[in-house]
């Protein structure tokens, strides 16, 4: 399954929404389903999914390949 660029934006949108809440947040924990947990394994999810969506969208940008032909 091939996903557009409008997914990957989407996304990356949520994961960048989350990431921002959970930095605002003051605790080094959240609670998830009723369990306190700490955030620095949901934190490098987060970024790890940035980074993801950051890789993905460059590889829709435009390139331009320089070459040179010998004769």
């Amino acid at each position: 399954m091939s996903v557009g660029v409008t997914e990957i934006e989407a996304i990356r949108d949520s994961a960048a929404a989350q990431l921002q809440s959970l930095l605002a947040a003051s605790a080094p924990t959240i609670t998830v389903n009723g369990t306190e947990v700490p955030w620095t394994p949901f934190l490098s999810a987060l970024e790890n999914t940035l980074d993801w969506c950051d890789r993905k969208l460059q590889e829709y940008q435009p390139f331009e390949v320089r070459s040179r032909g010998k004769s």
